[in-house]
């Protein structure tokens, strides 16, 4: 099951379908390149991939596929408690 390891040391596991960590995110000039009948599976491809740590809530970007490492926004750092 793919997964990564947040900087708080959890483990997202981004293989459930659906995945309650996993959001889905497309920028507004993407977005108003489809006009007309639009073909969702188009847009579902066009979009990037976001995982939310549920611990932290560090966000995890994938800008270029599942293939290439994401990009991390947050605390990126171990939560004080």
């Amino acid at each position: 099951m793919p997964s990564i390891i947040c900087t708080c040391k959890t483990i997202i596991d981004y293989g459930y379908i659906p995945c309650n960590e996993e959001w889905l995110i497309i920028s507004d000039a993407k977005f108003d390149k489809f006009s007309g009948m639009i073909d969702t599976g188009n847009i579902y491809r066009s979009m990037d991939h976001l995982l939310k740590c549920p611990t932290c809530g560090n966000l995890w970007v994938f800008w270029n596929g599942f293939q290439n490492a994401p990009t991390g926004y947050g605390i990126l750092s171990e939560p004080t408690k």
